[in-house]
């Protein structure tokens, strides 16, 4: 009887006619049965939608050490403590990565600048350990956005040159690109993505970079027709827009370490009939993307980008906090939670350089794990420093999360394994 209940009919309205009185009924069945198709719709887009975002990601190497959620949580601490505004001009950096045993550690960043290390106290420096947790000072160059007005730097061959820097027909990943109000600039279009949406738009495609390549930063705006050119307006080869800017992620700068960017990036839609070919030059198609959590320190990765082609690192550091120089404009911006690559000595000498910013980050089997968009080159020199540094890195990079950027700007990577 109980059952029955739930499929009762109901009187809705009732019309006179000449030949009597008609009725119409609701039916209870009707609702349930429309319910259910609704719930199973609803199941069904979820899960595909899970399983499909599962097929795009790296399968997990190895499960993370459970202690690293709390030493991330430490490093947030020194974060607030050693990087606020006015504590040290030094210290530019904190982040985690690994012992020569495995074990994790908080790595402390400081330039060679005359400066004290910490201007409030002049015998204060950096002790061993805080919360049993070790501490390693590591000396490094302040890092700087990657765009560049410099054309002088040479290749060992006439072709290679022209793969990155002159005009291309087919636009690939990796080559030579930036908005066309960075006069003299360059930087590079990183890779191909989509826009997310309820219903895919299958036929828009769009180019990744950073907000600094793509788009005027003295205004942080999108404007009507913000072409984007390749090559960049900084290439002697003729340029002509090939992409418009849609979406950018503002920077802010002279920002304090409560108010800190996590990824520079920008997209730009493809123009209607431009060829295009999702490959980077000596590395191939994308396969899947990296999600955050699964990048540990001493990864293999790699990048190839406008200036300094295909180079060969390794993941230095992970969560890396870091303020950052912008030429263009003077200031500086506090970044949360990056990596940071050192170069591979044996193939190369620098990571990156300036105009390598936009480049896609990948580890060895063509996964997608960062966004290329600072760095620094030079050495540091701790000869006359009271506390000297236990390591050096130069000539390193420093890029966003892939799986950041796609969450914040809401975008997919255009994938060899998802479908066109």
């Amino acid at each position: 009887m109980i059952i029955l209940a739930f499929f009762e009919k109901h009187l809705i309205w009732s019309v006179q006619t000449a030949n009597g009185r008609t009725d119409y009924f609701y039916y209870d069945a009707i609702t349930w049965i429309v319910a259910a198709l609704v719930l199973a719709w609803l199941v069904w887009f979820f899960v595909t939608r899970y399983l499909r975002n599962k097929s795009l990601r790296r399968k997990p190497r190895s499960r993370r050490d459970k202690s690293l959620k709390n030493i991330i949580k430490i490093k947030n601490e020194l974060t607030s403590l050693w990087l606020k505004k006015g504590i040290s001009q030094k210290i530019h950096a904190v982040g985690v990565g690994k012992l020569a045993n495995g074990a994790y550690c908080i790595q402390i960043f400081i330039s060679d600048s005359n400066a004290q290390m910490f201007e409030s106290n002049a015998n204060q420096n950096i002790p061993n350990q805080y919360k049993n947790v070790p501490l390693i000072l590591v000396g490094m160059p302040q890092a700087r956005l990657l765009t560049t007005e410099n054309l002088s730097a040479n290749f060992s061959t006439e072709e290679y040159r022209k793969l990155i820097r002159e005009r291309h027909d087919v636009i690939i990943g990796g080559i030579s690109g930036a908005n066309a109000n960075l006069d003299g600039n360059s930087g590079t279009i990183g890779y191909f993505c989509r826009r997310k949406s309820l219903f895919p738009r299958r036929t828009e495609v769009c180019l990744l970079s950073n907000s600094h390549v793509f788009a005027d930063l003295r205004r942080q705006t999108v404007e009507e027709h913000d072409f984007i050119l390749q090559p960049s307006p900084g290439e002697p080869a003729m340029s002509r827009p090939v992409a418009e800017l849609i979406h950018l992620s503002p920077l802010k700068f002279e920002n304090d370490v409560t108010d800190a960017n996590f990824v520079d990036a920008a997209i730009a839609k493809l123009l209607r009939g431009q060829p295009h070919k999702p490959l980077l030059p000596f590395i191939g198609e994308i396969k899947r993307y990296v999600e955050k959590s699964e990048v540990e320190p001493g990864e293999n990765v790699r990048k190839f980008g406008r200036t300094t082609g295909y180079t060969c690192g390794k993941i230095f550091s992970i969560a890396l906090d870091i303020r950052i120089k912008y030429d263009r404009t003077g200031k500086q911006a506090f970044f949360r939670d990056q990596f940071l690559i050192e170069p591979d000595k044996k193939t190369c000498e620098k990571f990156v350089e300036k105009g390598d910013s936009g480049s896609l980050l990948v580890d060895g089997e063509n996964n997608a794990v960062g966004l290329i968009f600072a760095g620094a080159n030079g050495n540091v020199n701790f000869e006359n420093e009271e506390q000297k540094p236990a390591i050096c890195i130069n000539n390193y990079g420093l890029a966003n999360s892939i799986s950041e950027v796609m969450s914040r700007m809401k975008i997919e990577l255009l994938l060899e394994s998802s479908s066109d």
